[in-house]
């Protein structure tokens, strides 16, 4: 045998040699698995990277998207209270078929006390500086109040304060109330769906507030009615 073929026959076993070197390293490695705990799969996206020699798959991890955790169902507020009704005066007092207050205003006796359930609904109000007769008005609830507070800073110690509630139709007094000196009282009525007025005389009062109120018990019944 010659040299040359000799040369060759080493030639060939190193080649040999090297393939199954290289193939045995050129394998993917597992995966590796830390301890007995399993890893959920996740959603991936595949991106084919191409070189000249090979062809290589690169696995591109994005997390899942997360969803929007599940809302509560939309509360739907209670009805809001009305906005109180302003009353103002007449300007026609001498139309009315009362329009002077009856001399012993102290038989209506003193203020009522305040309502045990403190949720009431104002519905209406009158304020004013002075006397006078209010326009008519009406009110639909079976039992409400009259809430009045006086005010008085230049003279408090002569400060008097007289209102009635009549029938429109023919000036019969329905309730009356007097305050001597600032400070406020409660007067309930229990008269309903029928036109009324106010008679109201001031002295030395800076300015008043009658605020119209009724249990919220009663407010509800007329709003589902209505």
């Amino acid at each position: 045998m010659e040299r040359g073929d000799i040369l060759t026959i080493i030639a060939g076993i190193i080649i040999v040699i090297a393939i199954a070197i290289a193939a045995k390293y050129s394998g993917v490695l597992p995966a590796v698995r830390q301890g007995s705990s399993s890893v959920t799969e996740v959603p991936s996206l595949t991106t084919q990277v191409t070189t000249s020699a090979t062809e290589t798959t690169v696995a591109v991890v994005q997390p899942a998207t997360t969803l929007p955790a599940t809302t509560s169902p939309t509360q739907i507020p209670a009805p809001a209270d009305p906005v109180p009704y302003r009353i103002f005066y007449t300007d026609k007092p001498f139309s009315y078929p009362v329009f002077k207050l009856p001399e012993n205003m102290g038989a209506f006796g003193a203020g009522e006390l305040p309502w045990k359930n403190p949720d009431v609904v104002t519905f209406a109000y009158i304020e004013e500086p002075r006397g006078g007769l209010s326009q008519v008005f009406n009110v639909p609830y079976g039992l409400w109040r009259m809430n009045i507070s006086v005010e008085s800073r230049t003279k408090p110690q002569y400060a008097r304060f007289d209102v009635v509630l009549c029938y429109a139709k023919d000036g019969r007094i329905i309730d009356g109330m007097e305050i001597r000196f600032p400070g406020s009282a409660f007067r309930n009525i229990q008269v309903s769906n029928t036109d009324m007025y106010l008679i109201i005389s001031t002295q030395n009062v800076d300015r008043f507030r009658i605020s119209f109120e009724t249990p919220r018990t009663y407010y509800n019944e007329v709003a589902e009615n209505s």
